[in-house]
C-alpha cells in the first residue's frame, strides 16, 4: 500500500497507536474520533469503513505534522 491510494482503517488506527493516539469517542454514527499528543483538534474518519480515501488521511496527517511520504514509509514498513 502506497501512493495516494485508500488506507486500510485497520493500518491507520495501528499507526495512530504508534504515534500515542487513543480513541475517544464515536461521533454520531459513523465517525471514530481520536486524540493525539500534541495535536490541537482531533483525528477524525470514519472507523466502520474498510477504508479511508488518501485526502481524509492526508488532513489528519496535517493535523498531526506527519508528511505523506513518512506515512507511506511507515505503511510499507508496517502494514
Amino acid at each position: 500500500m502506497g501512493g495516494d491510494r485508500p488506507i486500510r482503517v485497520k493500518c491507520w488506527e495501528k499507526f495512530l497507536k504508534s504515534k500515542g493516539c487513543t480513541f475517544k469517542s464515536k461521533k454520531g454514527t459513523s465517525h471514530d474520533k481520536w486524540r493525539c499528543p500534541g495535536c490541537i483538534m482531533s483525528i477524525t474518519f470514519r472507523g466502520s469503513e474498510k477504508e479511508i480515501p488518501f485526502a481524509h488521511v492526508k488532513t489528519n496527517l496535517d493535523t498531526m505534522s506527519v508528511s505523506a511520504d513518512d506515512f507511506r514509509n511507515w505503511v510499507k514498513n508496517n502494514c
